[in-house]
């Protein structure tokens, strides 16, 4: 009988070192996906600011970009070039966004302000004109997004904000 009871419970012990086990498991499946998340976010939003600080660091180019989300057709050859360039980062750093989102690597909250200024840059008419050209580089289901989803409120766009007037000037 004593062997029987020590059997008994070393199954016991056994059982529950299983079960502390699963536990400890799941907690750090939880820790792991979460710097997951993290990191993902922290990557989208280095890519992006190192993006943005070129083109602040070069005016001539900030502006070419304003002005192409909204003539792009009007830009010669060389500038469309350069343009067209910039875009296609841009919207390849959305796309890589998308697929995080899709795959739960970018929380939800976040990815709201992101994708309201996916489909603000996507509704410009200069770059509608670059898109129908290029969109084809694009994964499809990122493609069937762009071309589906709509803003849920207005965003005014790059040129809108550079052309406002300082309300609080008496010029």
């Amino acid at each position: 009988m004593i062997l029987d009871d020590l059997g008994s419970i070393g199954s016991i012990t056994s059982g529950i070192a299983v079960v502390v086990s699963l536990i400890y498991l799941a907690i750090q499946i939880r820790q792991n996906t979460e710097a997951e998340r993290t990191s993902t976010y922290q990557s989208i939003v280095s890519d992006f600011g190192a993006m943005n600080n070129n083109l602040a660091g070069n005016p001539e180019l900030s502006h070419m970009f304003v002005d192409a989300l909204e003539n792009y057709h009007e830009f010669d050859d060389e500038e469309k070039a350069r343009i067209s360039q910039m875009f296609f980062q841009i919207f390849r750093m959305f796309e890589n966004m998308f697929y995080q989102q899709k795959k739960g690597y970018l929380d939800q909250d976040l990815w709201i302000g992101w994708k309201r200024l996916m489909l603000t840059y996507f509704a410009r008419p200069g770059f509608q004109t670059w898109w129908k050209h290029r969109r084809v580089v694009y994964a499809e289901p990122f493609v069937k997004f762009l071309e589906t989803e709509k803003l849920d409120l207005n965003v005014k766009s790059y040129k809108d904000i550079t052309s406002l007037q300082d309300a609080h000037s008496n010029t």
